[in-house]
């Protein structure tokens, strides 16, 4: 879903809402109560910033639920903005929306670093930075190869049947950016920093 209405963004942009999409995502349907459970929150906590999420059409009632085990699913596997928005109030609501996004990932990403890498899957999750000289058409071009890289696996969300033995959810970010510090043109050649791992 593409996310245009600011009131929208703002109630997207907290931790726990975002990782309550998360986990609907990788564990499924589910009610408050388990939601709770693998979140470390409280039931009603939980539903609460479910009834957030609704009122949003990030997620919906499972139809086939009964009045007491209420499940929740997503209403769409994926979540977009565009921080180009036509007045303030958007781009406000844009950017918190980004910066609770960046916050979140940047912390699951260290927890994920802390905790360690299961023996089959040492030396397969590559991580990579690099600072690349582009146009904006460029940017536009790359940020399209990637989804269209993507697209297949995400796929598998959707329809379970198509998931491979031995496979299990992988995090893919990835986020461009302009570096505040670079210049338009550069004065000298310099290498760019990469990193890989």
């Amino acid at each position: 879903m593409k996310i245009k209405d600011p009131k929208a963004m703002r109630a997207l942009a907290h931790p726990l809402r975002i990782q309550l999409l998360e986990l609907l995502a990788v564990h499924g349907a589910a009610t408050a109560t388990r939601l709770g459970e693998l979140a470390g929150e409280s039931p009603s906590n939980c539903s609460f910033h479910l009834r957030v999420l609704a009122t949003h059409g990030y997620i919906e009632r499972v139809p086939a639920g009964n009045a007491r085990d209420r499940p929740w699913q997503l209403a769409d596997i994926e979540q977009t903005w565009d921080s180009a928005q036509p007045d303030e109030d958007g781009r406000s609501a844009a950017t918190a929306l980004s910066q609770a996004f960046l916050d979140w990932e940047h912390a699951r990403m260290k927890a994920a670093a802390a905790a360690g890498v299961p023996e089959p899957w040492q030396g397969r999750l590559h991580n990579g930075g690099a600072t690349l000289w582009l146009t904006p058409e460029e940017a536009e071009q790359l940020g399209q190869a990637i989804t269209a890289l993507i697209t297949p696996y995400v796929q598998r969300w959707q329809q379970p049947g198509t998931r491979p033995p031995g496979g299990r959810p992988v995090r893919l970010f990835h986020h461009a950016y302009l570096p505040p510090e670079t210049p338009e043109t550069p004065e000298t050649p310099k290498t760019p920093p990469t990193g890989r791992r």
